[in-house]
């Protein structure tokens, strides 16, 4: 994961959205802890694309 660029995190970010929506249909009862995973992915994400390791 370390070799994520700026131009890449929008793909990912979007695809990490759809496969969440999808788990979210899936799993109702799961919504807030798939939310906040998800958040904490994107957080993360984007600390890669900034730090470019």
């Amino acid at each position: 994961m370390a070799y994520i660029t700026v131009s890449t995190s929008g793909l990912l970010s979007s695809l990490l959205t759809i496969f969440m929506g999808v788990l979210v249909l899936a799993f109702p009862k799961f919504l807030r802890i798939l939310v906040g995973l998800y958040f904490i992915l994107v957080g993360i994400l984007g600390l890669l694309a900034f730090v470019k390791f």
